[in-house]
């Protein structure tokens, strides 16, 4: 394997940290003319099914003018009878992050986090650094 991967055994016991939010307000906004969701595929039946709508949800800290915009729920949901969602909630920091969240082989049920930083940017595109945190139990 090569030299900057490694993998160490741990015996401690798992240890974790609870965390809650609340008073946050998720806004679907679709009849406006600046919505933050939009259907992409009509529906095709008298019962809806087939549709669905790429959103771009505003979350807040409250429902005031002055609320603060504290992140975005970004993805698809679509009709089957019931509306199913799947979106990434974006929470606004200075730092970047992308969650690891499951695996398979000698990574299975990994979870970590990736942080990202930007390297360099250049007139082709934009290089990011990555340093990969993790745990992975033992079977």
């Amino acid at each position: 394997m090569a030299s900057y991967y490694e993998i160490t055994s741990r015996g401690a016991l798992i240890k974790g940290r609870e965390f809650n939010f609340s008073n946050l307000y998720l806004y679907h906004i679709y009849n406006s003319s600046e919505p933050n969701q939009q259907q992409i595929i009509d529906n095709v039946s008298s019962t809806a099914m087939g549709g669905l709508t790429v959103n771009n949800w505003t979350v807040y800290d409250g429902v005031a003018s002055d609320a603060t915009l504290v992140a975005r729920g970004q993805g698809l949901h679509t009709y089957a009878g019931n509306w199913h969602c799947s979106f990434t909630l974006g929470i606004f920091e200075e730092t970047h992050d992308w969650a690891i969240v499951g695996g398979t082989g000698e990574f299975a049920m990994a979870s970590g986090v990736i942080k990202k930083t930007v390297y360099e940017r250049t007139p082709e595109g934009t290089i990011i650094e990555l340093t990969i945190r993790g745990f992975c139990p033992d079977f």
